[in-house]
């Protein structure tokens, strides 16, 4: 199980354009910085269709709260820019552990409304698909995408993602997943 946790753990990657690495608090000195930067990504177009917990996240304090939940509740990784260091986004992995060393990867990402419409989403969950690939032990990841977030389901699509025949919320969220050809060990 040990090796299962550490392929999460250590679940940084890069693409072209953009630095993905796991959360850790930031230092005295740029906490303050940071937790701003979460208030401006975290804008009510990008949270309007989220949990109740996810929205209003406007305040240094809400945003902390906000950033111990979802560390707590998943493997939270910051999206940057290479160019700048601009924190721009995140993606939540929530790790199913199989049998056979095998782990099932359900995931989200936001990515800052100002960063819309550059493919940047695409190149995001490409990289994804592809440190997953590589990890040789990550069966699928899939995700869930309200029905008017037109541009994630495009994102989904390109990146060779298929529609599972799962729905929630009354037919509003939708499901794709990525399957992986990895060798169960033991």
């Amino acid at each position: 199980m040990e090796i299962m946790i550490d392929s999460l753990t250590n679940f940084n990657f890069d693409t072209q354009r953009l630095t993905i690495s796991k959360f850790s608090n930031p230092k005295n000195d740029l906490e303050k910085d940071f937790f701003i930067n979460v208030t401006k990504i975290l804008t009510p177009n990008v949270t309007k269709s989220l949990p109740k917990g996810w929205q209003n996240i406007n305040t240094l304090s809400t945003a902390k709260k906000w950033v111990k939940e979802r560390n707590k509740e998943s493997v939270f990784l910051i999206v940057k820019t290479k160019d700048t260091s601009e924190m721009i986004g995140f993606i939540f992995l929530f790790p199913i552990y199989l049998e056979n060393n095998l782990i099932d990867i359900r995931f989200g990402y936001l990515l800052s409304e100002s960063f819309w419409k550059k493919g940047l989403g695409t190149e995001l969950i490409k990289g994804l698909v592809y440190k997953c690939q590589n990890s040789g032990n990550i069966k699928s990841i899939s995700g869930g995408i309200e029905r008017d977030n037109i541009g994630s389901i495009r994102v989904m699509q390109k990146c060779g993602f298929q529609p599972l025949n799962t729905y929630e919320k009354d037919n509003t969220v939708f499901f794709y997943q990525y399957s992986f050809d990895c060798k169960p060990t033991k």
